[in-house]
């Protein structure tokens, strides 16, 4: 599943952030804040799935669960449908200088 990042730096520090997960990674390089943001996303789906809240978390952030427990698929929000209600997004967006991509990250089964 690709989602969009939107990288910054604020406070000498890369930023990497995932609003349709609302994830973030930092560190003082690039390559650093990637790490960093790989590693928060599995603690994302860890700490979802030992929960038992994914469909909900994911849900509440705007994201489409199609089909059944056997069978689902995910469908990220778009980036204009955050904008409109991610104010982490907005705020960012008028302050920061921004770069963003997309990328991939593995919802688990």
């Amino acid at each position: 599943m690709n989602v969009n990042i939107v990288q910054f730096q604020d406070s000498g520090s890369y930023v990497l952030f995932a609003p349709a997960l609302e994830v973030y990674g930092y560190g003082k390089t690039v390559k650093e804040a990637k790490e960093s943001f790989n590693l928060c996303v599995v603690e994302f789906f860890r700490h979802t799935e030992d929960k038992n809240t994914l469909i909900k978390e994911l849900t509440r952030l705007g994201w489409k669960i199609l089909g059944s427990k056997n069978k689902r698929t995910y469908q990220t929000p778009e980036f204009s449908e955050l904008l409109s209600s991610n104010k982490d997004l907005t705020s960012i967006i008028n302050t920061k200088s921004i770069r963003t991509y997309k990328t991939e990250v593995a919802i688990p089964a």
